[in-house]
């Protein structure tokens, strides 16, 4: 007896992240149902995946690296009270050519579980971010699935993104022209609080590569010395580009940018430079935007300017409201002072 299959198989992917940093692992599930297979001899259901370049399978959510070209799996029915058939696998094959591709066979498995059939499953795995991540991150899931080996059908891919983002800065003389490139500012970068404010007990932690770019540290607890919280622009904009200090592997959210120490003659900024990543609201992730406070952006790069002479600039403006609250002071102190004396000779 053969029975007339009406609706073709298909899988969904889904991540539990919308945005990552570098060394976040991301937990992705992928959603199927189990396919009638009355009246075939044979029956090929294979789920493929593909990640990006800026991801790496992982055996858990803790980011336990693969081993033997295998990486661990969760295959469950989503009705846990079900009867489950035959053996269910717990591992997919990672290829050896290309470690970010992984190939599910579940073809036994859904034969052995017909009395579920239409009934849904997932399968759960993991990926850890790594340094090369970029805004751009699309990772996708096919199911390869038919009755005759050779003549199968592979399903349109289904795609999730979980991008990460750079943050940008132009160190500049205040009014140069033509501009002058400012080498020698040391910034350190802050998450927000929950509420919004800097949180100046936690200082994000970066490694840096050999052309001085920087990268958000995968271990933020760690204390290797190549871990460091101290960015230091460099003499000229990175070939290409339209910066001189660049970190690499932010999720979206809202950072404060620190001036630590100023250039060589040059006055310290007095304020934090807050600045907000926000991910894409439109199919096309590159659409994401960057806003500052205390500063200016171009092209979502963050310039920031130092001045020279003896009154310290600041991003908002305080600095000289500061100077002249206290120079305000002085002159009332002086008046005051020349009062007093002047009755004294009456």
């Amino acid at each position: 007896t053969v029975n007339l299959k009406t609706e073709a198989p298909s899988i969904e992917k889904k991540a539990d992240k919308t945005t990552v940093n570098i060394g976040d692992v991301v937990t992705y599930t992928v959603k199927g149902s189990i396919p009638d297979t009355t009246g075939y001899a044979q029956y090929v259901y294979k789920i493929h995946d593909e990640l990006s370049t800026g991801l790496d399978f992982v055996n858990d959510a803790t980011g336990i690296a693969c081993e033997a070209n295998s990486v661990k799996v969760t295959v469950a029915f989503t009705d846990t009270s079900l009867t489950v058939g035959g053996t269910t696998p717990t591992t997919a094959t990672l290829d050896t050519e290309n470690n970010r591709k992984m190939s599910l066979d579940l073809s036994e498995w859904v034969r052995d579980n017909q009395a579920n059939k239409g009934k849904e499953f997932t399968v759960i795995y993991y990926a850890k971010v790594n340094k090369a991540a970029v805004v751009t991150e699309k990772n996708k899931a096919q199911l390869e699935y038919g009755n005759k080996p050779g003549e199968t059908t592979t399903t349109t891919p289904s795609e999730v993104k979980t991008p990460t983002y750079p943050l940008d800065i132009l160190k500049v003389k205040k009014d140069s022209n033509p501009e002058e490139i400012l080498a020698g500012a040391h910034f350190t970068l802050y998450a927000s609080t929950t509420e919004g404010n800097i949180d100046e007990n936690n200082p994000i932690k970066v490694t840096k590569d050999a052309e001085g770019k920087y990268s958000y540290a995968a271990d933020q607890a760690s204390t290797d010395p190549s871990v460091i919280t101290d960015m230091v622009t460099v003499a000229t904009k990175f070939e290409g580009t339209g910066y001189n200090l660049h970190i690499n592997g932010l999720a979206a959210g809202t950072y404060y940018l620190k001036e630590t120490k100023a250039p060589e003659g040059y006055n310290k900024l007095t304020d934090a430079i807050k600045v907000t990543i926000t991910k894409s609201t439109t199919a096309d992730e590159n659409d994401w935007t960057l806003t500052v406070e205390n500063g200016t952006a171009v092209d979502k790069i963050v310039k920031i300017e130092n001045s020279t002479g003896s009154i310290l600039p600041s991003t908002g403006g305080m600095g000289t409201i500061i100077f002249a609250v206290i120079a305000a002071i002085l002159v009332l102190g002086v008046a005051v002072s020349f009062i007093r004396d002047k009755r004294k000779n009456a």
